[in-house]
């Protein structure tokens, strides 16, 4: 059988070799759905992929499996890799490790990266809420589990945390005591997780007609936090911290500026190591643990490398909510 070439692709789908080029990458802009169904069909019926035939690629397995953090330095990505890696290793997986930078741009290169290492399957923690970025990994015929975040629909296995559930908890001990509250948190657009544990603590303050305020900053930026208490520190508001490192650069802020909680101010927020009930009198969190998390996303895609199909659900790890004194 002659071999099966992007020309090949472009002359059955009646397309050009560039708008193939652009689907195989992930580049959809201004790419009728008409269009991408199409070069999808084509790529199924001749089990193309790029520079490879499929029926070399996938005759064998190479036990590598790729995982893409959001950010690989923030300890929440380490964790999970940790249980990524402690199932991957029982069926002698090599696991490749790629940041993405909490930018889409270079996810999509380091994606591409992978694929063209032959992996056999893929983590990965996306920068987009958007399927259509990654269907270049579906027409590879890759697996892939999603984790911490969602797309919007779901398309492929996730696994994540109980966000919603947990944060909702966790805000019904603050609404108890705080009728004014700051979430602080990196824009909440970007990842489903902050949006669930914004709209968690919004839905527990409207039951008892307490005040939310969105508080967004970039990094760990303290300017907008900093702004926020200037004109509400006279009513005694409590903060609540969408991730880990937010949480530990409000308490260093805190610190600094000689504000004493919860003398003056109410403090809790996401822990991703449990350090929170070291610090001070303890600091009231939520404990999502990652690492069980990366083990279940690693138990799925095991399953689908060996032939197993799975739904796109999410499947959600119990976090644990800890009420301390910082409250």
């Amino acid at each position: 059988m002659p071999k099966v070439t992007i020309s090949t692709i472009a002359d059955a789908a009646g397309v050009s070799k560039a708008t193939v080029s652009r689907y195989l990458n992930g580049h959809f802009e201004r790419m009728s759905s008409e269009t991408k169904q199409k070069i999808a069909a084509v790529i199924k019926q001749f089990d193309y992929y790029p520079n490879r035939q499929a029926s070399s690629l996938k005759s064998s397995r190479t036990h590598l499996i790729g995982v893409v953090a959001a950010d690989i330095s923030n300890i929440y990505s380490t964790l999970l890799i940790k249980g990524i890696n402690e199932v991957a290793r029982t069926d002698h997986n090599q696991i490749m490790i790629g940041d993405a930078g909490d930018r889409l741009e270079q996810e999509r290169e380091v994606l591409q990266l992978l694929l063209s290492q032959n992996v056999d399957g893929i983590i990965l923690q996306p920068q987009s809420a958007d399927p259509a970025a990654y269907q270049f990994i579906t027409a590879a015929n890759t697996p892939m589990v999603m984790v911490d975040r969602l797309t919007q629909p779901l398309s492929w296995p996730t696994v994540t945390s109980t966000d919603y559930r947990s944060s909702f908890e966790l805000a019904q001990h603050v609404v108890a005591k705080y009728n004014e509250i700051a979430v602080f948190s990196n824009p909440i657009q970007l990842a489903s997780p902050r949006s669930l544990r914004y709209q968690a603590f919004v839905d527990a303050a409207a039951e008892k007609g307490a005040h939310v305020i969105l508080v967004e900053t970039t990094g760990t930026r303290m300017a907008p936090l900093a702004d926020y208490w200037r004109t509400h520190k006279e009513q005694h508001p409590a903060i609540f911290s969408t991730n880990g490192r937010l949480l530990m650069a409000v308490l260093q802020w805190l610190q600094d500026n000689a504000i004493q909680y919860p003398k003056q101010v109410g403090i809790c927020g996401y822990d991703d190591w449990d350090w929170a009930s070291l610090a001070g009198p303890g600091i009231s969190s939520v404990a999502q643990h990652p690492t069980a998390i990366g083990a279940v996303a690693m138990h799925q895609l095991m399953a689908q490398i060996d032939g197993e199909t799975l739904p796109a659900l999410d499947q959600q790890v119990p976090a644990t909510v800890n009420i301390r004194h910082s409250l």
